[in-house]
């Protein structure tokens, strides 16, 4: 993985620094090419005007010859001038070598329009820059051709060409220490998250990842650290979960063997103990149909499979049912259930799921309450919402098992009984209701469990 980064590291590096060198050496190219063309023409154009104003009316007259006059007054240092013709023949030449060859003329000449050009030397072959320039001499139109030799400015682009490659491959071996750290720094942590998720994947959560890595990486590393810890306490809540759930499922066919093997095997058994057994396998039957009641409601939660059969119904109404049925255990307690109604409490609900609820959170207010105490039920409007209380005084709850009393399987007391789902499930009936559920406790209101439904308006 780290030859791959470094490789399209490289490659984005190569073709930005190709692309770099290509205009560079375009550019400088055409800077000198142009400037000694520009050189010329600034110069023919200086000249021309010079001598349309003064030679023309002067005759210098050398050796007999009036071209001479031109070759004078055109004449540049570091390059050779000719006089040509209409038909591109050499009339004069600076060096004094007139050639026979016929030289071809661009059509913009002919116009009256200047023109340059790289050629070759007829002679030698050397690369030249030919500046063609048009005058007229006796009024008559002839061509004055510069000719330039390119080898010097060769020689230094050469120069600066080399200076420019060696430049951008000392960047290149730069950008190339560079990236290789750059994705060693990235692919080592990437290396060291996979082996470490690789064996989370396999079971094994008790490695954690370092956090110390920058931006993402750190983000990524503490994310999979904390789903880690999620999922051992997830883990540890099943475990728990399997043994009080087989604890629970236990302890009531215990019961009911023990009772059912009695009757059986005792012909001679009372009346009265008759009784206290049947009674006691029902009472433990009960336990059991709670229990693969609340697991299947569980399951239907997890899957999102439970449906809820809504229809406008009194909250009131349910409490009172709720808080009868629950009568007997609370005297039982013994404690007292005082009903404090205030409204209807018009709701559209699900009947059986809310007072699911409803009984949930009584008898878990019974289970934990103290004995001789009194279990206060509160129903009040407030705006568009149904207010519902439910307040024991029993043993506080702390702020930490507050935050968790809603989590499946969680139980506050160890060995307290039950399947830790009860809340889980009631939790998740509210909010399909488009309600709240919470817990609040402390030693001076007690622990109370707050429902807030939104009322049905007509």
């Amino acid at each position: 993985m780290t030859r791959r980064v470094v490789f399209y590291f490289m490659l984005v590096i190569t073709l930005t620094l190709s692309l770099s060198e290509a205009v560079l050496m375009t550019a400088v190219h055409r800077y000198f090419y142009d400037g000694i063309k520009e050189t010329l023409l600034e110069h023919a154009q200086a000249s021309n005007a010079i001598y349309q104003k003064f030679n023309k009316h002067v005759i210098i007259n050398r050796w007999g010859n009036p071209m001479n006059e031109v070759l004078d007054s055109f004449g540049v240092k570091h390059a050779d001038l000719q006089v040509l013709d209409l038909d591109g023949n050499m009339v004069a030449a600076s060096t004094g070598l007139i050639s026979h060859a016929q030289t071809p003329l661009n059509h913009r000449l002919l116009e009256g329009r200047s023109f340059s050009n790289v050629e070759r030397n007829t002679g030698t072959q050397e690369k030249v820059m030919a500046v063609y320039y048009p005058i007229q001499i006796d009024g008559k139109p002839y061509i004055l051709r510069y000719i330039s030799s390119l080898k010097p400015v060769d020689q230094e682009l050469f120069v600066i060409y080399g200076g420019s490659l060696a430049c951008a491959l000392i960047i290149a071996l730069v950008v190339f220490f560079v990236s290789l750290r750059f994705a060693e720094s990235i692919v080592m942590p990437l290396k060291h998250i996979i082996q470490v998720s690789s064996n989370m994947a396999t079971g094994n959560f008790k490695r954690r990842m370092r956090e110390d890595y920058k931006a993402e990486l750190g983000i990524l590393a503490r994310t999979l650290n904390q789903m880690a810890d999620e999922i051992q306490k997830t883990e540890k809540l099943k475990n728990e979960f399997i043994s009080s759930i087989s604890h629970e499922l236990l302890t009531p066919l215990t019961g009911i063997k023990g009772w059912s093997e009695t009757m059986l095997l005792n012909p001679k058994i009372t009346k009265e103990d008759l009784d206290a057994g049947l009674n006691v396998i029902n009472q433990e039957t009960e336990r059991l149909k709670i229990l693969v009641s609340d697991l299947l409601d569980f399951s239907k939660i997890q899957q999102n499979k439970m449906t809820l059969r809504q229809e406008v119904m009194r909250l009131d109404e349910a409490i009172r049912a709720s808080a009868a049925s629950l009568q007997p255990k609370a005297e039982e307690k013994p404690c007292k259930l005082n009903l404090k109604i205030n409204g209807h409490g018009v709701i559209l609900g699900d009947r059986m799921r809310i007072q699911q609820v409803l009984i949930n959170l009584i008898d878990n207010a019974i289970k934990f309450a103290d004995p001789d105490t009194e279990i206060t039920i509160s129903l009040w409007e407030e705006q568009d919402e149904a207010c519902l209380n439910v307040q024991d005084w029993g043993e506080t709850v702390s702020s930490e098992e507050i935050r968790h009393l809603t989590d499946a399987f969680y139980q506050t007391k160890a060995n307290g009984q039950g399947s830790g789902l009860g809340l889980a499930i009631s939790k998740n009936i509210i909010e399909q209701h488009g309600g709240q559920l919470a817990f609040s406790s402390d030693a001076r209101q007690g622990t109370i469990a707050a429902v807030r439904l939104p009322l049905f308006i007509d």
